[in-house]
């Protein structure tokens, strides 16, 4: 029989290796991965200050959630970060942009599953926009849309000059071009007096996170978003077991997210 403390350690290291394993940890370890690169041009700079996961409250009652927020002498660099893997393709003019999937092979050859997500640009234009009415300020501020190094931007149409769609490798890149084309526009004071004011709104509760995703359903008639990950859902059919044949909507993050909801 094993001993108390070993049955412990043994329990706890199977529930962090499961919770590593959720949508939400591989989430948070992407945003933590893209700190960290903002962290060493930070110190290279030597001037900045880096949130991540800034709750903003709304005049409406709804909250928008930025992902990893750079403040800087350039101004405020906001950071949507999204960890899909497969081929992207998007344009900024477009409301959906689609993640393709290989989804095994078929006797044509090989299958492929499209999926559509929100335009991250559209979407981020509205976190800059929540934050300078938070701030009460309009500050200069740079879109920037991440994709971790499992994403391949295959086809991405983006014209505003002040926005940029990245990789994780690529944005060391983007932060010195950034740097080197524009001015300051913030003191190192005024840096600090914002950290101090948004740094707050890092530490939310479960319940303002789970409003969060009830707010991104509601605002997608609920059939389109997981409320797990947030990532679109879409329609599925069983392919084997006693449910085969029968429909469902299911996470386009599968198999790293396993939600599904009975149509």
């Amino acid at each position: 029989m094993l001993p108390v403390a070993l049955f412990v350690f043994l329990l706890i290291v199977i529930i962090v290796v499961i919770y590593l394993k959720t949508p939400a940890a591989k989430g948070h370890i992407s945003e933590r991965a893209v700190a960290r690169r903002l962290n060493k041009d930070c110190k290279r700079k030597q001037s900045g200050k880096i949130l991540t996961n800034v709750y903003l409250p709304k005049t409406s009652g709804d909250t928008a959630e930025i992902d990893v927020l750079y403040i800087t002498r350039k101004g405020l660099l906001v950071i949507e970060n999204k960890n899909y893997a497969g081929y992207i393709f998007g344009k900024e003019s477009n409301k959906s942009w689609t993640v393709t999937l290989y989804a095994g092979k078929s006797r044509r050859g090989n299958k492929v599953e499209k999926h559509p997500f929100y335009n991250p640009v559209w979407q981020n234009r509205n976190h800059i926009q929540s934050l300078k009415e938070y701030l009460r300020a309009d500050i200069k501020a740079f879109s920037l849309i991440t994709f971790s190094n499992r994403g391949d931007l295959k086809s991405i149409d983006v014209r505003s000059p002040d926005v940029f769609v990245c990789s994780h490798a690529e944005l060391s890149t983007v932060i010195r071009q950034i740097w080197d084309e524009n001015t300051d526009v913030l003191t190192d004071g005024q840096i600090e007096e914002i950290h101090n004011k948004l740094s707050p709104l890092t530490n939310t509760t479960r319940e303002t996170k789970q409003k969060h995703i009830a707010q991104i359903n509601r605002r997608f008639n609920n059939t389109e978003i997981c409320p797990v990950c947030g990532c679109p859902l879409v329609q599925r059919t069983a392919q084997k077991g006693s449910n085969m044949g029968k429909q469902f909507y299911g996470c386009s993050n599968f198999p790293k997210c396993r939600y599904i909801k009975n149509m």
